[in-house]
């Protein structure tokens, strides 16, 4: 089985221009493919498992930690409390 990279002549939202290739299109979502500098986000009915695996989000390593540490000590303080 083969999935060509070809596609019917399709408008990039991102752009405006008219691409006839898969990975051309797609190349203008990233946010260094496109003239206003944004990440976008192909949205279809179907998943690629790589892409879910993988993300596309980047995360704020501080901010992570900030949420994580008041996380925690909102569990250290209802240690000895009863449900």
């Amino acid at each position: 089985m083969v999935i060509s990279d070809g596609i019917e002549p399709t408008e990039s939202m991102a752009d405006g221009q008219v691409y006839t290739s898969k990975t051309a299109l797609r190349r203008t979502y990233r946010a260094d493919g496109n003239p206003q500098g944004r990440e976008y986000v192909e949205v279809g009915n179907d998943q690629r498992p790589h892409e879910q695996k993988r993300g596309n989000v980047v995360r704020d390593k501080r901010k992570s930690s900030e949420i994580i540490q008041k996380a925690m000590a909102t569990a250290d303080r209802s240690e000895g409390t009863q449900v």
